[in-house]
Order: C-alpha cells, then structure tokens, then sequence
C-alpha cells in the first residue's frame, strides 16, 4: 500500500513540475485573420506560421477568407508568410512590417498573439 501512495505521489508531482508554462519551450504563436481581395480562390491560397527559418502552421482560409494558425515558437519572433503578394493589412497590434517580396508580414518581438482584421491581397 505504500508502494502505492508513493508512486501515485510521484507521478501527480511530475506533472504539477512538467507544466510549466514560462519554458521556453512551450511558447505558441497564434495568429487568426481575413483574407481579402478581388476574384480570390481561397482553396488557392496558403497560409503558414515562420520560426526560426521553419514552417510552423498551415492553413487553408475558409470560405469567407478567414484562419486560425497556432505552431511552437522556435525562437522569439515569427512571420505569417502567404503564398499571394500582399497589397496591404491592418492588425491587432503595431509594429508589423511587410517584406520587400509583399509575400511575408513580420511580427514584432514578443507578440505570441495577433489577429490581422483584414488582409488584401493582389
């Protein structure tokens, strides 16, 4: 019966210790938005999360042009890169910047969380 309390003990503490949300670790990105523009094909178009040089989500917008992404944070800033050139967006927060090839917008460092309300496209 002791064996039992102390391997019930051990396992509820190594949970309470393996959840530790301030690691590195276990930061997530998670951007959700519209995508908009003239005679879109939105089965067309793909959405996708950058970190650290690697893919971290994908999407496809639904109909009406909108998505959720959400991927692990591989470093402290990350990109949302379409496979359409971007004519233009607003955004939850600042400090967002466009690429020079209009195909990736540039979260600032330290947002985990953003939402473009509107993105067109061209």
């Amino acid at each position: 019966m002791r064996l039992f309390f102390t391997v019930i003990t051990l396992f509820l503490l190594s949970v309470f210790v393996g959840c530790n949300s301030e690691n590195r670790d276990n930061s997530r990105a998670y951007v959700e938005g519209k995508i908009t523009g003239n005679q879109l094909d939105y089965n067309e178009i793909t959405v996708f999360l950058k970190s650290d040089g690697k893919n971290i989500a994908e999407a496809i917008p639904t109909g009406s042009g909108t998505f959720i992404l959400s991927g692990p944070l591989l470093s402290d800033s990350f990109s949302l890169v379409l496979n359409k050139k971007v004519k233009s967006f607003t955004a939850s927060k600042s400090g967002c910047k466009l690429s020079t090839d209009a195909l990736e917008i540039m979260i600032p460092t330290g947002t985990s969380y953003i939402t473009f309300n509107e993105i067109i496209l061209e």
